[in-house]
């Protein structure tokens, strides 16, 4: 398998394809990118240089010392650099989303365009307590994490954190899971939204009806904020449009990337 040993981690990268453009997948909280190289990385590859990675401490990347927000985003940029690679298009879902819209702030000449699916760039006090906790039930878990607190809904169907929603954390994944989880509560008093009107950056903002994780009303801030940007709502979809709406997603992005001359 191959690693790309960069200054303080060890990353783990899949590349296939042979394309133009370098397409960039960046995972949702807590994964890894080993579910999109077995359903969709083929696809990609038909058309772009495509790169697949795994956060520090997560999947199949070694552990940190330490971990934050910027700190992956220069896992990106020391990745790329390793491979030669000076722009590409940045995709991510979810968590990937906000690594994504930290990546291109830090880094805005690296980026040929941005898809940002079923994530945002801020969270409500809803949303930021139950990233907080499901970080501590990882850490302590739910009894200890929780005692005694009640959870509300983040917004209309949003799935409180508990052992319904939970996924088990492997061990030597905690320290990065809940840094992830971490991050995503401190977009509520961090929030990137500000830093993204100054970037002009091409950008497809995908969202989904029916999620019940992220929430559409995040793209929505998203392309109201960004000043190339463009969005599309998928109302019957659920989270990580990519995904859930296959066919329809790989259009829409083929149509984009050519809007923007970059196909």
């Amino acid at each position: 398998m191959p690693f790309a040993k960069l200054p303080d981690s060890n990353i783990h990268f899949v590349r296939k394809g042979s394309g133009e453009i370098t397409y960039v997948f960046c995972h949702g909280l807590g994964g890894s990118g080993s579910r999109f190289e077995k359903e969709d990385i083929d696809w990609y590859a038909e058309h772009f240089d495509v790169i697949s990675w795994d956060n520090r401490g997560l999947g199949r990347s070694g552990a940190s010392e330490k971990y934050s927000l910027p700190l992956y985003a220069m896992d990106l940029k020391n990745l790329l650099h390793y491979l030669k690679i000076e722009k590409a298009v940045i995709f991510g879902v979810s968590w990937g989303g906000v690594l994504a819209q930290r990546f291109a702030t830090m880094f805005p000449e690296t980026c040929l365009a941005l898809v940002l699916d079923s994530t945002s760039s801020e969270v409500n006090v809803k949303a930021s307590e139950n990233w907080y906790a499901r970080g501590e039930i990882a850490r302590l878990g739910e009894q200890t994490a929780l005692a005694g607190k009640e959870l509300p809904e983040a917004f209309s169907g949003h799935k409180t954190a508990s052992t319904s929603t939970y996924t088990e954390v492997l061990t030597e994944h905690i320290d990065s899971y809940v840094a992830q989880c971490r991050a995503t509560a401190g977009l509520r008093e961090h929030p990137l939204t500000q830093e993204l009107e100054s970037l002009h950056v091409p950008t497809l903002v995908v969202g989904a009806g029916k999620d019940t994780v992220a929430g559409a009303g995040g793209s929505v801030i998203l392309e109201r904020t960004l000043p190339k940007s463009e969005l599309h709502i998928f109302s019957d979809a659920g989270h990580g449009v990519y995904r859930t709406e296959r066919e329809a997603f790989r259009k829409l992005l083929l149509d984009f990337l050519r809007r923007s001359k970059l196909i």
